[in-house]
């Protein structure tokens, strides 16, 4: 294992989670939460480079040699799923601690975001709404409500390859302009204390 693979993503480590939630941000931003328990979680977010190809090169050049399962997989979704983006996976809190073993790709044209955990492929298929907002990528990075937020217990999938579809979610797209749980009150609204 070289620096740059996360102990997190290999099977063994996954199947101790209890499961996983993607949320997407306005901001053009992923997380993905990975559950020990109710309450404890491993926490990372992936980021889409200004120069997404280049990055993805970097990482490739650096660990492919320890990694060559993982990039050829990549590399063979980017192209049978025509994706559009390539976003690199850290370390909530840490910009430098990258998982070269993890990405998140973005297919526009198909609404699939698709997490690649070493060698596990989930496609997640997102409300058009929210693939627009992340295209965009003209939300705020910090103290913005997520767009979408889903989990998927490990019962749902038992860390093998899975879709995942607008079925299978709580709620889908939340739009920032009806949640009104994280809106700040107008200036003629009536505040009653």
């Amino acid at each position: 294992m070289n620096n740059y693979t996360d102990p997190n993503f290999t099977p063994e480590a996954l199947e101790s989670f209890q499961g996983y939630s993607l949320q997407a941000f306005a901001s053009g931003r992923i997380k993905l939460s990975f559950h020990r328990t109710h309450t404890q979680r491993d926490e990372y977010y992936a980021d889409r480079p200004k120069r997404d190809a280049e990055a993805y090169h970097r990482q490739r050049r650096r660990s492919a040699e320890a990694l060559p399962n993982h990039f050829a997989l990549v590399d063979t979704l980017r192209t049978d799923r025509a994706c559009g983006a390539i976003l690199r996976v850290h370390l909530k809190g840490d910009n430098n601690k990258t998982a070269d073993n993890a990405h998140v790709l973005l297919s526009w044209s198909n609404n699939v975001c698709l997490v690649v955990l070493e060698q596990i492929v989930h496609a997640w298929e997102l409300p058009s709404e929210a693939m627009i907002s992340l295209c965009e990528g003209q939300g705020s990075r910090q103290g913005a409500a997520s767009i979408f937020n889903e989990y998927m217990p490990s019962y749902e999938h038992d860390w093998q390859a899975a879709d995942f579809n607008l079925t299978h979610y709580a709620k889908g797209y939340r739009s920032p302009e009806t949640d009104t749980h994280f809106a700040a009150p107008k200036a003629n609204d009536d505040l009653n204390y």
